[in-house]
């Protein structure tokens, strides 16, 4: 299956993403990497880096069609209220509406054991008043409420698992903090920790493991409803301490009781699912984790980055460093002076604390350039007062600052637009890694597609190389290409077709050549219910009543909306008649009956060619191709002809004598020696007397060919 999970590089989600894979199912994970960090992940998955309530989700469901969706993404900052509400609310109302349109089969969303508040009496089940007591709590409690709406608004399966406190691996690499998680850091370090409550408050620990196995096996139970996920333990404070060796605990004492039990019996009922670790495992695992792993601090030095970022861009930082480099141009002037003019000097410096400070630090410098003119003036005895109302000392004040904030504004310009362009960058690899993705997936794909069209028996390569029997122009070439074709494509045997006229009968045109089976010659239509319904419905029709000596299925070969044969197989396991079966008996019917289309123009466009003047009596060329046919047929399909010779005198009696006494499906024509012959189809030589006696009855001599071959 595809699984999406939201927060999936997160704890919680890294470790549910890590039980589906091993499981076998294509993860997919969704994440804005404000709690967790992609080294939590190190198998092969698609992934999605952005917000919930983003519209670019939508392209992430419509390409892998997801067939289950775990919501694990949450924000809990409650410094930042409004942002929490818009990744919670609004990311989960994008989420639902995704899942509705694009016919996810189950949303699992986790919530929090924080919905019921601070309960303190008796047993905490799913029917226990709601009092969240946190705005994180409140929000949680509204997106069950979404979660129950869309199940019985639009009928989307929904669960959701109201989780205590977990715990284990992973979780000191994410800043998704837990009271274990701030014990066991305190204890590792050996410092004093502060903790509310008193040594007694006791709280429900889950090991993240047991929420995986609980998660997997509700997915493949399609379980539905509200579920409490919970290990039913409590662990009190002064026992969790003694767990991970931490002996130098303050209490603040402020907790008045303890928290009711967190029960999970309707979980363990309904899924037959118990927890697997006590806090003593769950606690030992989890150090075995981090004995075995070094912890990653991605997060955290991310954040330590970002500390350090802010403070060099400090303004007092700024400043500092503008004094010093002012510092180090009043030393070198004090050096210089008598070198390099002083206006051009301090020039040097406006223009450098302007490119790399900004252009307030461009005016600081201005100012402090200025005042080393004064100085510079006031210390050859001037008057101060007079300075101010110098001219050439403001002309070179105005030219400072004009230099520093047109270089400084320039700078700032440049460096909106490289910030610009960095995040059109950022945003474009990503799209570009997403498309790359989706390419990649695409091509193995169709990879894995023509590798099965290539390889499989009913590819659509066997059906063309199959149907290439269907190229004759000649409709008795097109009968005999027919057999085989069906055979090759419907992996059957028995097929037989059958001429339809106006009469009740329907004559046998081409047929199998497996020696066992002996179709009759014709059919009367009446005693053959299948055939008449096939005749008169104008549609495949199959033996669902296993009528026996009825075909299992019939077919019609139509020209110009009439039906004029049936295509018959008699062979066929009852169970292979599938809807996928059917389908593939009508496109190879709709083959054959446009092959016959053409192949009845043809003939209708060289109808004055073919026969001979008015007569029945087809041409030499015509009547030599179709006897040849019928050798093909004879020895490919065991389909006997018979050949005979006319020895009379050719006139228009004898023409219409032979004519009126053959079957529509025989052939009066000439060959080689300018002799008449007819073709009796499907006729062995004993069949072949009834026929000879017939003209004999007209004063029409006939006799067999035995060597079709030899022309006199």
């Amino acid at each position: 299956m595809n699984i999406l999970i939201t927060g999936g590089y997160g704890f919680i989600g890294s470790t549910l993403a890590e039980r589906f894979f091993k499981e076998g199912h294509h993860v997919h994970i969704l994440d804005n990497l404000s709690s967790g960090t992609k080294s939590n992940i190190d198998f092969k998955h698609r992934f999605l880096i952005s917000d919930i309530s983003d519209p670019k989700c939508e392209a992430f469901f419509r390409t892998y069609s997801f067939d289950v969706v775990i919501h694990c993404a949450a924000s809990n900052q409650h410094s930042h209220l409004s942002h929490t509400v818009q990744s919670n609310v609004n990311g989960l109302l994008n989420l639902l509406t995704l899942s509705k349109k694009y016919q996810v089969k189950q949303f699992i969303y986790c919530s929090t054991s924080e919905v019921y508040g601070n309960q303190s009496e008796g047993l905490i089940t799913e029917t226990t008043t709601l009092a969240p007591a946190t705005p994180f709590a409140l929000d949680q409690l509204h997106g069950e409420a979404y979660c129950e709406q869309w199940s019985e608004l639009y009928g989307l399966s929904t669960l959701i698992l109201r989780l205590g406190h977990v715990y284990g691996p992973k979780q000191h690499t994410s800043s998704e903090s837990s009271l274990i998680t701030t014990v066991t850091s305190a204890a590792s370090k050996g410092t004093n920790i502060l903790l509310n409550g008193s040594p007694d408050w006791t709280y429900d620990f889950i090991f993240v493991g047991d929420v995986a196995d609980a998660v997997y096996r509700s997915v493949m139970s399609q379980l539905t409803g509200v579920y409490n996920l919970s290990s039913s333990t409590q662990t009190s404070l002064r026992r969790l301490s003694e767990l991970v060796g931490l002996n130098d605990v303050t209490y603040s004492h402020t907790a008045k009781t303890h928290a009711a039990p967190f029960e999970n019996r309707k979980l363990k009922t309904d899924l037959d699912w118990v927890p697997k670790y006590t806090i003593e495992e769950g606690l030992h695992a989890t150090r075995l984790y981090y004995d075995k792993h070094e912890v990653a601090t991605s997060v955290s030095d991310e954040k330590k980055s970002t500390k350090f970022t802010a403070l060099f861009s400090h303004p007092f930082v700024r400043i500092a460093e503008n004094l010093t480099l002012f510092l180090i141009f009043f030393a070198l002037s004090l050096i210089m002076t008598p070198v390099v003019d002083a206006p051009d000097y301090w020039f040097i410096y406006v223009l450098l604390a302007a490119l790399l400070f900004g252009k307030t630090q461009s005016l600081v410098a201005s100012i402090l350039a200025v005042g080393v003119q004064f100085y510079d003036h006031a210390a050859t005895g001037r008057n101060i007062l007079s300075l101010f109302v110098d001219n050439s000392i403001l002309a070179v004040f105005t030219i400072y600052l004009l230099i520093g904030l047109i270089v400084s504004y320039v700078m700032d310009r440049r460096k909106i637009e490289i910030q610009f362009l960095k995040d059109e960058l950022a945003a474009t690899s990503e799209r570009h890694h997403f498309l790359n993705e989706i390419y990649e997936e695409t091509l193995d794909i169709k990879n894995q597609l023509h590798q099965q069209i290539i390889r499989s028996e009913d590819s659509i390569g066997s059906v063309y190389e199959a149907t290439r029997a269907l190229d004759s122009l000649e409709p008795e070439g097109l009968f005999v290409g027919s057999i085989s074709v069906l055979e090759k494509t419907l992996k059957a045997n028995h097929f037989a077709i059958y001429l339809v006229n106006q009469s009740a009968f329907a004559r046998l045109a081409a047929k199998s050549a497996n020696p066992e089976f002996h179709p009759k010659n014709s059919l009367d239509l009446e005693q053959h219910s299948l055939v008449n319904e096939v005749v008169q419905s104008k549609e495949i029709v199959f033996n669902t009543a296993l009528t026996p000596e009825e075909a299992m299925f019939g077919a019609p070969l139509l020209r110009q909306g009439e039906i004029f044969a049936v295509i018959l197989c008699y062979q066929v396991p009852f169970q292979n008649l599938t809807l996928s079966y059917r389908n593939l008996i009508d496109v190879m019917t709709r083959l054959i009956n446009s092959s016959l289309d053409r192949s009845f123009g043809y003939i209708d466009a060289v109808q004055l060619d073919r026969y001979v003047g008015n007569t029945n009596a087809l041409k030499q060329d015509y009547f030599e191709r179709i006897v040849m046919q019928k050798e093909q047929a004879k020895v490919e399909l065991n389909i006997p002809y018979t050949l005979l010779h006319i020895r009379e005198s050719l006139t228009d009696t004898v023409l219409h004598s032979v004519d009126a006494t053959l079957r529509t499906t025989d052939y009066l024509g000439y060959r080689d020696d300018n002799e008449l012959y007819a073709l009796l189809s499907n006729a062995t030589v004993d069949e072949s007397q009834i026929v000879i006696e017939r003209l004999a009855q007209k004063s029409i001599h006939a006799e067999v060919v035995e060597d079709v071959s030899y022309v006199e």
